[in-house]
């Protein structure tokens, strides 16, 4: 299925971010990338640097929300999706369905390839919620609630601000909106490796070159599928309910599975 095309007027390019940024920063492609860079330095750092650094995970998150209001103009906020227009009923249920069904199937193809083995991606993200360790410390409900409610929230926003917004809308501005989905799904699935196939232990970093390779494209084609719920409905709130809701799917299967 081809993404629907999102056609915006050239001209509105140089509307799209502050004059500020503009003049500091270059287009707004080449903004946006500079941005994804920066922000991906701040998540790797906070996934693979000393403990101390992991509350910077949470704060590049906050960053991802801030983005619209430091370096979008008000006609750059309408333009990525920031407006009620396209926020019906049907979008939301089915936007909520796609991520859902992204969630089991790439759940599903991690348990049939790898099974509780450390290469498959569902293990490690367990691990990375400390799982096994919290288990007993509090009730089940509340455990689940505690992890649940923060990924269903900070990085759906977060994400789908910078990737399926700012990325997106910035690409096709300068090309077309198939240069802009292929652009986010890339670096969508390749920051990505940071919660499976880059990992650091007592003996350094390592890569888990198949499984990682599998988890970009995994995350590439979930992107997709995120995109066209933010072109379909011309908004990125239902792209960020379907985010909430893969989140919330996955979380579900892992602790079915392997808590």
């Amino acid at each position: 299925m081809q993404a629907p095309a999102l056609e915006i007027p050239r001209q509105t390019e140089d509307a799209f971010i502050r004059p500020f940024w503009g003049r500091a920063l270059g287009a707004p492609w080449c903004a946006s990338v500079l941005v994804l860079v920066l922000l991906t330095c701040a998540r790797a750092y906070a996934m693979l640097g000393p403990p101390s650094a992991r509350p910077l995970f949470l704060l590049q998150f906050l960053a991802m929300w801030t983005l619209p209001f430091v370096l979008l103009t008000p006609a750059g906020r309408r333009e990525i999706g920031l407006r009620k227009s396209g926020n019906t009923v049907a979008a939301f249920f089915w936007s909520a369905l796609a991520g859902a069904a992204c969630a089991l199937g790439a759940f599903a193809l991690g348990l049939v390839l790898f099974g509780q083995s450390p290469q498959n991606w569902n293990v490690t993200v367990r691990d990375s919620f400390r799982l096994p360790e919290l288990r007993g410390s509090m009730p089940g409900p509340l455990l689940f609630a505690t992890i649940a409610l923060p990924a269903m929230i900070f990085s759906p926003i977060g994400e789908e601000i910078l990737f399926r917004g700012v990325i997106q809308q910035a690409f096709t501005l300068r090309w077309k909106a198939g240069i802009g989905t292929a652009v986010n799904s890339f670096s969508f699935g390749l920051v990505h490796l940071l919660h499976h196939g880059i990992a650091r232990d007592a003996a350094g970093i390592h890569l888990q070159f198949l499984s990682g390779s599998l988890m970009v494209l995994l995350m590439e084609a979930t992107s997709y599928v995120f995109t066209l719920c933010r072109l379909r409905s011309a908004s990125l709130w239902p792209a960020m309910v379907a985010h909430s809701t893969y989140n919330l799917a996955m979380i579900v299967g892992i602790f079915l599975y392997f808590a």
